[in-house]
């Protein structure tokens, strides 16, 4: 970052003294664990990447993706009438996972797991390479305004990524009632040379969704692409580093007193790629102090909510560790997360760094 306080060097990421960190088990981040067998909800963030997918269905089959699933109707649709296929359906909203889930368990389909995940960093991290048969966009959000065109998700980059992630003749269907995003992604994926635009009717439980049925209802003409991949990409992205300890700092200064604080105290950083936004500090209730900053993390294909902790220790050093609650995914962006709280401390409270661990 630039500007006053204190600079982050990734290049001083390696080689930092660790003495003060061994053995804390405040710090130990938990093995990744392969899925559970049968489990219809996906712990992802828990998984080895890419996910071991035959374990997760107990079986070696074909496997679909479908992105943005709404309720799941389409996804157990077609799942029941094609039971020697495996199914993975990625959804952001809390809201529809659950719906979803709660329609796969009380239809009984056995081959349909479900993932609460963006698609492009699912796509990227959970599946193998050219291990897809199809990837399945219905109806998505056609951000309709020029400005937000940036926002779709059938752009060159996604149909990149997708061809390092489907097989050779592997597919991407999309259906939309937004004539104009037909368009784009028409020539979005031109672009690369890569795939074969296919004329194909469409499966007839594709405008038997919720969203398809309120289009026709509005008299709306609906459209359906298929993107066959035809020259596969060999280059892969590496997977995500799984360190073994949280990120942390330790640093020296009192904290400051609620009333000394400013009215917005809400600071935002950039850190490499991403985005990192330090909320608000909050005294902690207990013995000793202690503290809890509510930090957003917004990366270009992922946005973690964290609780980072700022603690004094025996000794009188105060640790800034990020908190093993939710689950975070402790990508290189994350680390920014004990960065802004450590600049927090400096510029609200004259808090001088004495080590760092991110």
């Amino acid at each position: 970052m630039s500007g006053s306080g204190i600079r982050h060097d990734p290049a001083c990421r390696r080689g930092r003294r660790l003495g003060r960190a061994d053995g804390d088990p405040e710090l130990a981040i938990p093995e990744a664990v392969p899925p559970e067998p049968g489990r219809v909800l996906l712990v992802w963030r828990r998984c080895p990447f890419p996910v071991d997918w035959e374990r997760a269905f107990g079986r070696i089959a074909p496997l679909h993706l479908e992105v943005g699933f709404g309720d799941g109707r389409f996804t157990t649709r077609r799942a029941r009438a094609e039971p020697e296929q495996d199914f993975v359906g990625l959804e952001v909203s809390t809201e529809s996972v659950q719906r979803a889930v709660a329609r796969v368990r009380r239809e009984g389909v056995g081959n349909v797991r479900v993932a609460k995940a963006g698609a492009g960093y699912a796509v990227r991290h959970l599946f193998a390479p050219h291990s897809l048969d199809s990837i399945t966009v219905n109806f998505p959000d056609p951000w309709p305004k020029e400005r937000h065109a940036r926002h779709r998700l059938l752009r060159h980059d996604f149909f990149e990524l997708a061809a390092s992630r489907l097989r050779l003749g592997g597919e991407i269907r999309l259906a939309t009632d937004h004539l104009d995003y037909l368009a784009f992604a028409r020539a979005e994926a031109r672009l690369g040379g890569r795939y074969a635009l296919v004329s194909a009717a469409p499966p007839a439980a594709v405008f038997e969704t919720k969203y398809a049925l309120k289009w026709r209802e509005q008299g709306k003409p609906l459209h359906y692409q298929v993107f066959r991949l035809d020259r596969p990409s060999q280059l892969h992205p590496e997977p995500l580093e799984r360190p073994q300890r949280m990120p942390h700092a330790f640093l020296s200064g009192a904290f400051p007193s609620a009333t000394s604080l400013p009215a917005d105290a809400k600071r935002v950083y950039a850190f490499g790629d991403a985005h990192v936004i330090v909320h608000e500090g909050a005294q902690a209730f207990g013995p000793g102090e202690r503290w809890l900053f509510r930090v957003t993390v917004d990366e270009p294909e992922l946005t973690q909510q964290l609780l980072v902790v700022a603690q004094r220790r025996v000794g009188g050093e105060v640790i800034v560790r990020l908190e093993r609650f939710g689950d975070p995914l402790v990508t290189p962006a994350v680390r920014g997360a004990v960065h802004g709280v450590v600049q927090w401390l400096h510029e609200h409270a004259g808090f001088e760094l004495l080590e760092r661990n991110y």
